[in-house]
């Protein structure tokens, strides 16, 4: 029997919700062999994170080439950075063994206590490591402060983007899922970030960073939790914007959504679903996580990672 694989590389969360812990319990609920690569070690629980401490570089350029070295993964789940050295070792391997099907989760804070990612390794990312991505999961915050520093660091569109524009006229569907319309220009968007919508936001950095955008909808105000995916086009320079619609979970029970949906994502596409189709998975999967409101510890407890497998 053969089975899929995925490889995490991210944080330790030894609460259990998040980081490789929380991978790997998702990458085994979607039918995958998951496997991990720890980035740094957190101090947390429920209530918060209060300490990160990095692994050191040549280790963890170590962890990586000794898996890929054996077990080519199918796909690979990036999750928490927190050095710049950390981006040269994995985009460096990433190149070395020709690795494809990268998802980024670019985690910048937890929604309580330390920061993970400093702006200089944001930075390092977004040059370095999102245009080598399949796929990048930033949440709405994230995805604003990720413009900002597009924008205060001029980091260009490619050359011909704008005069390929010019001849276009409209977006053409890439799936069933609802198409949204783009900003026009480079030139509207740039200096707009904290006010530009959900797609808007997908379509900046996408274009910009040359890889598929997916922005969670958790954090936008209102009932609905939708997020947006943009994807480049051959036919319209401007991309496709994918609307993959949700409702509201009011739950206490929410800590671990952003690396659930990620390593689904991973795992689906591991199993050779389409990006579309695993995102739509995905979504499926945390929202089964989150309606069983799993009441672990006296903060903000971990989503259910059984919940639909249960099912």
């Amino acid at each position: 029997m053969k089975i899929p694989t995925v490889l995490s590389i991210a944080g330790s969360d030894p609460s259990g919700g998040a980081g490789i812990q929380g991978d790997i319990k998702t990458i085994f609920a979607e039918g995958c062999y998951g496997m991990g690569v720890v980035t740094g070690l957190t101090v947390q629980n429920t209530l918060g994170v209060s300490d990160v401490m990095p692994v050191p570089t040549d280790f963890l350029y170590r962890q990586i080439d000794e898996i890929l070295c054996d077990i080519r993964p199918d796909t690979i789940k990036i999750g928490m950075i927190v050095s710049t050295e950390q981006v040269d070792v994995i985009v460096g391997l990433i190149k070395r063994h020709g690795l494809e099907n990268v998802i980024v989760d670019p985690v910048i804070a937890p929604t309580s206590g330390a920061a993970f990612a400093s702006e200089e390794v944001m930075k390092s990312m977004i040059e370095k490591l999102f245009p080598l991505s399949t796929l990048v999961t930033p949440n709405l915050p994230e995805a604003k402060r990720i413009c900002e520093i597009i924008e205060c660091q001029n980091l260009q569109l490619k050359d011909d983007a704008q005069k390929q524009y010019q001849a276009q006229v409209q977006s053409k569907d890439i799936s069933r899922i609802k198409i949204q319309p783009q900003p026009q220009s480079q030139t509207e968007i740039h200096g707009k970030a904290a006010n530009l919508s959900a797609p808007e936001l997908a379509c900046f950095i996408g274009r910009s960073c040359g890889c598929n955008v997916l922005i969670k909808g958790g954090h936008a105000e209102g009932s609905s939790a939708t997020d947006y995916l943009w994807t480049a086009s051959d036919e319209n320079i401007m991309g496709c914007t994918a609307e993959f619609k949700g409702d509201r979970v009011e739950t206490t029970s929410s800590h671990g959504t952003g690396c659930a949906l990620s390593s689904s994502i991973a795992a689906n596409m591991a199993k050779g679903l389409t990006l579309e189709a695993a995102i739509d998975r995905g979504k499926g999967y945390v929202t089964s996580a989150l309606k069983s409101d799993m009441h672990i510890g006296t903060g903000n407890g971990s989503i259910d990672h059984g919940a639909l497998v249960r099912q």
